[in-house]
């Protein structure tokens, strides 16, 4: 049995990444316990499971809520294990705070923990202190405690799989018991599609006839949706047959809505909100392009998703996109903060239907070999 302290903190998460990227492998002889900040269900996973609410997971999110939140999850956790002899403590996201928390419950029950790290954390802090009005000392004190915690988790966590290539790289140098093992991609559902194309374009944009740019992610500082916008207005200045659709929810949401208004160009902005996941593959083949403006990225989803679709994409010189992309080859990349360069790409793609269409067909190629069988076969060895 499973105990995965992992998705109490975003309890919207779609369950497709629970299952595809780790347990995918398991079968009905196991049962994941998981942790929750309020009841949810799952749909098609191959294992039983059950789901645990601990104390304020529900409240406002406020620091000092996410804080009980985590000591509460401590304590049912330990609770958790003892009563249903739970094995192996797992953190899927947020090594930070959620890694932590597993690792404390494991060593005080005597249990295994495996960690996984899923994003730079000191990047996100960094972003999420500064705009938070922290001045530059106490954000540079803040990181360097966080640091500590982040070494303390790595090297004392009985294994460490991360999907990035660069802080596999870092990880080694910590401890021996790291694991890379890329993220997956399900090609049989990502895929060139005709079906319901066309009637899904024309329900969200009122000229069908306008060339679509896309984003997939959450709106989050990290993501740097504001390069986007600056690059979508540029291109704007130049024609009139553009339309940008964005799909996800997040913190910086508002703030981005009254962004494109004070810009003029919230017309042909589209916010689509939360899109469950098996519903993704229709909306990537509506799109023209698939652009990521990231700051950084481990493994991108939405990249492989996107090219599996057969979609074009354009996204920042960060993380692993470059293992993902091999730039005008199957896909294109750019700076990152950079919205000149970035309408330029963009402006590329639209202008070059015949030259992308065939950089497109190699990134399919290149892409199905990461499959969610293979991904899941590498976390069963583990």
């Amino acid at each position: 049995m499973v105990l995965d302290p992992i998705e109490a903190l975003k309890p919207r998460s779609s369950e497709h990444k629970l299952k595809k990227e780790m347990l995918a492998s398991l079968d009905r002889k196991w049962t994941v316990h998981i942790i929750h900040g309020r009841p949810v269900k799952y749909t098609g996973l191959p294992f039983k499971y059950e789901v645990h609410c601990a104390l304020f997971g529900s409240f406002p999110k406020s620091a000092i809520f996410k804080l009980l939140f985590l000591a509460s999850s401590i304590i049912t956790g330990v609770r958790i294990v003892r009563k249903y002899g739970v094995h192996l403590l797992l953190s899927k996201s947020g090594h930070l705070h959620l890694g932590l928390v597993a690792l404390l419950i494991a060593r005080l029950t005597n249990r295994k923990c495996l960690v996984r790290v899923a994003d730079d954390a000191m990047l996100a802090l960094r972003i999420f202190l500064k705009r938070a009005g922290f001045p530059d000392v106490l954000i540079n004190a803040l990181t360097a405690i966080a640091k500590c915690i982040e070494v303390f988790v790595l090297r004392r966590a009985d294994w460490v799989v991360t999907h990035g290539p660069q802080d596999y790289e870092k990880i080694k140098r910590l401890t021996r018991r790291v694991s890379f093992v890329p993220l997956g991609v399900d090609a049989t559902v990502f895929r060139p599609l005709v079906e319901n194309v066309q009637e899904l374009k024309e329900s969200i944009i009122e000229n069908a006839e306008k060339k679509v740019i896309l984003f997939v992610g959450r709106l989050n500082p990290v993501k740097d949706l504001p390069t986007l916008f600056k690059a979508f207005k540029m291109l704007s200045r130049e024609r009139d047959d553009l339309a940008l659709l964005v799909i996800g929810s997040g913190v910086e949401e508002t703030r981005y809505r009254e962004m494109v208004e004070q810009m003029g160009i919230a017309d042909k902005v589209f916010f689509l909100g939360f899109v469950p996941h098996d519903n993704l593959p229709v909306y990537y083949n509506i799109a023209d392009v698939y652009v990521l403006p990231s700051l950084w990225e481990e493994w991108s989803n939405t990249i492989m998703e996107a090219m599996a679709c057969g979609v074009p994409v354009v996204a920042t010189n960060v993380g692993a996109n470059p293992y993902l992309i091999k730039d005008g080859e199957t896909g294109f990349l750019v700076p990152p903060r950079e919205p000149r360069a970035l309408a330029e790409k963009i402006a590329f793609v639209l202008d070059n239907p015949e030259l992308v269409k065939e950089i497109a067909r190699k990134a399919r190629a290149e892409i199905v070999k990461y499959s969610i069988t293979s991904m899941s076969s590498a976390y069963k060895k583990i």
